[in-house]
C-alpha cells in the first residue's frame, strides 16, 4: 500500500491515499466492476483500483458506452454502477448517458480525473480545456443538472467525509453522483478509520409520519369497494421490490403495472392483471381499470411513453406512494417518508386491515385477438414477442431497446422472476447494447457473491439502435460474457418511420453485414460462424431457438431476425395514435396498421 503515514493500534493503516479510499468505499457499497476509458488525468486514479481486493477494471470503447454499461450494471445489481472518465472530453462524452440515469433514477457513480489544483488556479491552457483563460470547472458546471450530488474535491482535509456523503446521497436520492478528483490529490493520504464502518445507505425517515401516512392509506383502502394496486418502476429504483411483492400477497387485490414497471410483480401471480397504459392497453384492460374506485400507486413515473401518451385515467382519490412522500386526496406528507419505509409499514398493517375482496378482472377479459397476419411465414411483430416470451426462462434479464422491442415485448407474458429493462422515458437509442454488457457482468457478480441463480442476458435491439454503440460487443467477447443478442433487422429506424417520414432517407441507415461482426471483434473465425444465426422466416427462427448453444450460451450469441420495415407492434402504433387524427392518417397512408381503439375484436383495422 503506497503513501501510508503509519499504522494504527489495530493493525490497519491509519491513512490511505485518497484514490484508494474512494475505491474502497465504492467497493464496500456493492460495486465490483469499474467501467470507463483511461485518460492522462485519471491514470494514477485508475492505479488504485488494483489495490482493492475484489474490484476489477473493465475498459470501454468510449465514455458514452461506459456510462450506459454502468447504468445496466446498477439496474441488475439493484444498487450502483460506476465509471471513470478524464477531464473535459471524457466527462462530456458520458453526459448523455448520465442524463438518462438521472431521468430514470438509476444509481450511477461518475468519477472524473481532473487537472491539478495549480492548473485550475492559473487557468492554464491545458489540453481538453476551452478558450484562452479556461475555467477547468466548466464541465463540472455543465453536469450540475444531471446529478443528485457531487464531491468537488479541492483539498485532502474532509475529502473522506465528502466521499461518504455523496455515496449515501446516490442511494438515498437514487440518481447519478460525481466525484471530481484533481490529479495531484490522488495520492495524498487521508484518514482510513471510517472504512471500518459500513455506510448507512438507507434514507432518513420520519417514523411518525410514515406511521400516520400508512394508517391513512389503509383506512382509505378499507373504505373502498373496488380497490386496486398499481406498481411502477420507481419501486425498483428505490429498492422496495421485495416489500412490494409481499404487499401484493397481503392485500390480495388486482395488480396492474406500466411498460417500465413490467416484471416487478410476477406476471404469473394470481392477482396480477396486466399493463395498464390508457389507450395503448390490450382489449378489456382500460375498462377494467377504470371500474376501480381507488388506486394505490407505488413508485409512479407518469411520462408520456409510460402512460400511453397521458391517456391513463386515474380516479380522483388515487393514493400516490412516491419516492419520498405520500399523497392522499390532495394531502401531502413531508419529504422524509421514503417509499420503502411506507411499503414496509403497509405490510405490517395489512394483516389486520379489513379490505374489500375484489375479483381479479383478468378472469373476465376477452381472449387475445387473433392477428390478421398470423398465418404469415415471415417473422412478424404480432408473432415474435409472444414467441420470445415462451422461449424465456426464469431469472432472465431482458433488454428491450428503444424502438419496436420496447413496445413489442410488453405485450408478452414473462416467466417468473424476469428482470425487464427498457429506457422508455429517456429513450436514448443505443443504450441497450452497452447496458447489456454491464448487466451480464452484474449477473456474474450476483452468482459469485450472493449465490443467486445465473439468468441469461437477452438483448433485443434494432439494426439502427445497435450501430450507435456496437463496439461494446467486442468488450463482451473480451470479457468472455454470454449474452444472446437478437438484432431486429428492419432496414432502419422503424420507430421513427411510424412517427413521420416512413419512406424518407433520413430514417434509413448504413446497411451492415452482421455475418462478419463477431469475427471483426476478434472472436475466432470458426467460433464466430457457430455463434452467428440468421432468421429470414419463422421456420428458421424456430430452428435457431431450438439450438442448445442459443438456449444455454457459453459465449456471445447473435441472432439476426429479418422483418418488414413497416411492421410495428400495436402498442407502438396506438401510442403514436394518441397524438391525434393527423398522426393516424399519416400512419395509414404510409401503410402501417393502426389499432381500432373502439373495437376488441381485432388488433387492427
Amino acid at each position: 500500500m503506497a503513501n501510508t503515514n503509519g499504522v494504527a493500534e489495530n493493525g490497519h493503516a491509519s491513512t490511505v491515499p485518497l484514490g484508494r479510499y474512494l475505491w474502497e468505499r465504492i467497493h464496500q457499497i456493492g460495486v465490483n466492476h469499474i467501467f470507463g476509458v483511461p485518460g492522462d488525468f485519471n491514470l494514477t486514479l485508475l492505479d488504485h483500483i488494483y489495490d482493492v481486493d475484489g474490484l476489477e477494471w473493465v475498459g470501454n470503447t468510449n465514455e458514452l458506452n461506459a456510462a450506459y454499461a454502468a447504468d445496466g450494471y446498477a439496474r441488475v445489481k439493484n444498487g450502483a454502477g460506476c465509471l471513470v472518465t478524464t477531464h473535459g472530453v471524457g466527462e462530456l462524452s458520458a453526459l448523455n448517458a448520465i442524463a438518462g440515469s438521472m431521468t430514470e433514477q438509476v444509481k450511477v457513480i461518475h468519477v472524473v480525473g481532473q487537472t491539478s489544483l495549480k492548473m485550475q488556479r492559473n487557468r492554464m491552457m491545458i489540453h481538453h480545456s476551452i478558450g484562452f483563460s479556461p475555467d477547468h470547472q466548466m464541465f463540472n458546471h455543465a453536469a450540475r443538472a444531471f446529478r443528485v450530488a457531487a464531491a468537488e474535491i479541492q483539498k485532502a482535509e474532509g475529502a473522506a467525509e465528502e466521499i461518504d456523503r455523496v455515496l449515501r446521497e446516490c442511494f438515498v436520492k437514487s440518481g447519478p453522483v460525481y466525484f471530481f478528483v484533481p490529479i495531484d490529490l490522488v495520492d495524498v493520504p487521508v484518514p482510513s478509520k471510517a472504512l471500518q464502518t459500513p455506510l448507512n445507505l438507507e434514507p432518513e425517515a420520519d417514523s411518525q409520519a410514515v406511521e400516520d401516512a400508512s394508517r391513512a392509506i389503509m383506512d382509505t383502502l378499507s373504505s373502498s369497494k373496488n380497490p386496486a394496486l398499481f406498481v411502477d418502476c420507481l419501486v425498483h429504483r428505490h429498492q422496495a421490490v421485495a416489500e412490494a411483492k409481499q404487499l401484493v400477497d397481503k392485500l390480495a387485490m388486482p395488480v396492474y403495472t406500466s411498460n417500465m414497471g413490467k416484471g416487478i410483480i410476477d406476471e404469473t401471480h394470481e392477482h396480477y392483471v396486466d399493463i395498464y397504459n390508457g389507450g395503448p392497453s390490450r382489449p378489456g384492460i382500460e375498462k377494467a381499470f377504470e371500474q376501480h374506485d381507488l388506486i394505490l400507486i407505488l413508485g409512479n413515473l407518469p411520462s408520456d411513453t409510460n402512460s400511453g401518451g397521458f391517456t391513463r385515467h386515474l380516479p380522483p382519490n388515487t393514493i400516490y406512494v412516491n419516492s419520498h412522500h405520500v399523497e392522499i386526496k390532495g394531502w401531502k406528507t413531508s419529504s422524509k417518508v421514503p417509499l420503502k419505509a411506507v411499503v414496509k409499514k403497509l405490510n405490517e398493517l395489512a394483516s389486520s386491515a379489513k379490505i374489500q375482496k375484489v375479483e381479479n378482472p383478468k378472469h373476465k377479459l376477452p381472449e387475445r385477438p387473433l392477428e390478421d397476419d398470423r398465418d404469415s411465414k415471415e417473422v412478424t411483430q404480432s408473432y415474435i414477442w409472444h414467441r420470445m416470451a415462451e422461449w424465456m426462462q426464469p431469472h432472465d434479464v431482458v433488454f428491450g431497446e428503444t424502438g419496436t422491442a420496447a413496445f413489442g415485448l410488453p405485450d408478452a407474458t414473462f416467466p417468473k422472476d424476469t428482470n425487464w429493462i427498457t429506457q422508455t422515458y429517456y429513450g436514448s437509442i443505443g443504450y441497450a447494447t452497452p447496458a447489456a454488457l454491464g448487466a451480464d457482468l452484474a449477473l456474474s457478480d450476483l452468482t459469485k457473491h450472493k449465490g443467486d441463480p445465473r439468468g441469461r442476458t437477452l438483448l433485443v435491439t434494432g439494426d439502427g439502435s445497435m450501430m450507435l454503440t456496437v463496439q461494446e460487443i467486442g468488450n463482451m467477447i473480451k470479457q468472455k460474457l454470454q449474452p444472446i443478442i437478437f438484432v431486429i433487422n428492419n432496414a432502419g429506424y422503424t420507430i421513427e418511420r411510424v412517427i413521420h417520414g416512413a419512406r424518407c432517407s433520413y430514417n434509413d441507415i448504413v446497411p451492415f453485414n452482421y455475418t462478419h461482426m463477431l469475427q471483426f471483434f476478434h472472436m475466432d473465425e470458426s467460433e464466430a460462424k457457430k455463434c452467428f444465426h440468421k432468421a429470414t422466416n419463422k421456420a428458421e427462427l424456430e430452428e435457431i431457438l431450438a439450438k442448445d448453444s442459443v438456449k444455454n450460451p457459453k459465449s456471445v450469441q447473435v441472432v439476426e431476425i429479418m422483418m418488414d420495415m413497416l411492421d410495428v407492434p400495436w402498442r407502438l402504433s396506438t401510442q403514436i395514435a394518441t397524438r391525434g387524427p393527423e398522426a393516424v392518417k399519416e400512419m395509414k397512408e404510409a401503410g402501417f396498421k393502426v389499432r381500432d381503439l373502439t373495437s376488441t375484436s381485432s388488433y387492427w383495422n
